[in-house]
C-alpha cells in the first residue's frame, strides 16, 4: 500500500483492517505489510507531523514502511516493494478501502491454486485495438467473471487488490524511474499492465470476496479523476516507445 498527504488518515484505517485480517487468519509467517510513503512527501515541513504520526501508527501495527526517495507517486505502490523484495509475490491494494471479511484468505487461497497467473479483484475498464490504436474503455464492475481467466480487462489495480507473482516483471525497463514517470506518470496499473502483456501474463479475477467498503476521504484526491479522460492516450504513449506492447495485443487479438 502507499499513501499521500491528503489520505495519510484514512490510509491507517485501510491497513489495519489488513492487519486485523492477517490476525485472524494467524498467516503472520506467511503475510508481511508494507506502506511505502515518499520521502519528498513524508519530510516536506508541512505534512512532516502527519507523516510521523502515521509511520508511527504502521509500527504500532507491525507494518513495514519504506521511505522511497524523491516522489514516484501511484508507482510507489508496487515499485520500492518489489526492489526490496523481488522473489516475493505482491498485492498491492488502495488506501482508500476497507477489504470485507475472507479477502486476504481468498487471495491466498487463489494464489495456491493459480500461482502463475495475475490475480486482481475488480476491473472497471476493458483495453480494445481500434486498427493500430489502444484505446480504454469505461464500464460497469461484473461479478460474471469471479474465478476466471479474462483477457482485455485491465485490472482497477488497488480497488480490492492485485496480486503479482513472483517474477512478473523481469523487464529492466519497467523499473526505469525516468521511463515509467513521462510516459504513465499518474497510472501505476497501466504500466503493470502493459508489462504483463508484453510478458505473455494470464489474468484472473479473484474469485469472491472482491467488494470493498470505501473509508471516506476527498474524492478530489482520487487519481481517476486525471486519468479518466487520459488512459488511452497513456497506453498509446507507451507503445509507441514500446513496440512490443502493441505487438503483445496484436498477437493476443489474433488468437
Amino acid at each position: 500500500m502507499t499513501t499521500w498527504p491528503p489520505r495519510f488518515a484514512v490510509a491507517y484505517e485501510a491497513m489495519a483492517a489488513i492487519v486485523e485480517q492477517v490476525k485472524d487468519g494467524n498467516l503472520q509467517d506467511r503475510v508481511h505489510c508494507v506502506m511505502v510513503l515518499s520521502e519528498e512527501e513524508a519530510c516536506a515541513t508541512e505534512t512532516r507531523r502527519a507523516a510521523c504520526h502515521l509511520m508511527c501508527e504502521m509500527y504500532k501495527l507491525g507494518v513495514e514502511v519504506i521511505l522511497d526517495p524523491g516522489n514516484i507517486m501511484s508507482h510507489k505502490k508496487l515499485i520500492p516493494t518489489l526492489e526490496k523484495y523481488p522473489n516475493n509475490p505482491i498485492l498491492v491494494v488502495d488506501d482508500d478501502n476497507a477489504q470485507c471479511k475472507g479477502w486476504l484468505q481468498t487471495f491466498i487461497r487463489d494464489h495456491e491454486q493459480h500461482p502463475n497467473d495475475i490475480i486482481y479483484g475488480q476491473s472497471l475498464s476493458h483495453v480494445e485495438l481500434q486498427g493500430d490504436k489502444i484505446v480504454e474503455v469505461r464500464e460497469p464492475f461484473s461479478f460474471e467473471n469471479a474465478g476466471k481467466v479474462t483477457i482485455n480487462m485491465k485490472p482497477a489495480n488497488g480497488a480490492s487488490g492485485t496480486l503479482y507473482p513472483k517474477h512478473t516483471f523481469t523487464d529492466p525497463r519497467f523499473f526505469d524511474r525516468e521511463l515509467f514517470m513521462r510516459l504513465s506518470p499518474t497510472s501505476d496499473e497501466t504500466w503493470q499492465w502493459a508489462f504483463a502483456k508484453i510478458a505473455g501474463k494470464t489474468f484472473r479475477q479473484l474469485s469472491s470476496n472482491n467488494m470493498p467498503f470505501m473509508l471516506s476521504f476527498d474524492p478530489d484526491s482520487a487519481l481517476w479523476h486525471i486519468n479518466k479522460d487520459k488512459y488511452t492516450d497513456i497506453h498509446n504513449a507507451i507503445a509507441k516507445e514500446i513496440p512490443e506492447y502493441l505487438e503483445a495485443l496484436k498477437k493476443e487479438a489474433a488468437q
